[in-house]
């Protein structure tokens, strides 16, 4: 993978602050310079414990599989697309993480559904929580994680940030408030074709 550069937020966020602007001079916190393609979360052997170092945790249903995300994180993200839909029974709400920006315990737990050449679903096989959306697809995503916000042990001080697939959204719900909300041609101009 070739080396990654700060440049505009897909999202429209900045770095004064997070809100919502012109996204210019943005490094989005899950880029990071020369990293591998196929990093990894660091996997550890034991649970881990809920807000772990004051840090934000999560687990699966059943707690056999486990996480802490390494670095401060606020921002979740909606998704109105079919598949995003059809993958949670809902709304899919996210974190979008870079792997190697999280401790993982349980990975063997994992099972991997290769949703489309960009996307591996991992869900954990004892109880099926959907835990996370592994992208390797286009080369801007490759290396994230969609962590599936319903599994956070706790969601003080996050805040719903964007919606995408704005356009695929059912009319029977509606949020609150105002956000960035991308359409799936905004969100394939700037990572390509999904």
């Amino acid at each position: 993978m070739t080396e990654q550069t700060a440049g505009k937020c897909p999202f429209g966020f900045s770095n004064d602050g997070g809100a919502p602007g012109d996204g210019a001079a943005y490094s989005h916190s899950a880029v990071a310079p020369a990293l591998s393609r196929d990093k990894l979360p660091t996997l550890v052997n034991t649970s881990i414990a809920e807000g772990a170092d004051g840090l934000p945790t999560g687990r699966c249903l059943c707690g056999e599989a486990s996480y802490k995300i390494l670095k401060p994180v606020s921002r979740i993200f909606a998704n109105h697309d079919p598949a995003s839909r059809r993958w949670t029974g809902g709304i899919s709400l996210t974190i979008m993480v870079r792997a190697t920006s999280l401790e993982f315990h349980g990975w063997g737990r994992m099972v991997q559904h290769a949703a489309s050449d960009e996307a591996l679903h991992c869900f954990c096989r004892i109880c099926g929580t959907s835990m996370f959306i592994r992208h390797v697809q286009p080369e801007a995503m490759d290396g994230m994680l969609s962590l599936s916000a319903g599994t956070l042990d706790n969601l003080d001080g996050f805040e719903l940030a964007a919606e995408t697939w704005i356009d695929e959204k059912p009319d029977l719900y509606n949020f609150e408030g105002d956000r960035r909300r991308l359409t799936g041609a905004e969100i394939a101009a700037t990572y390509g074709a999904r």
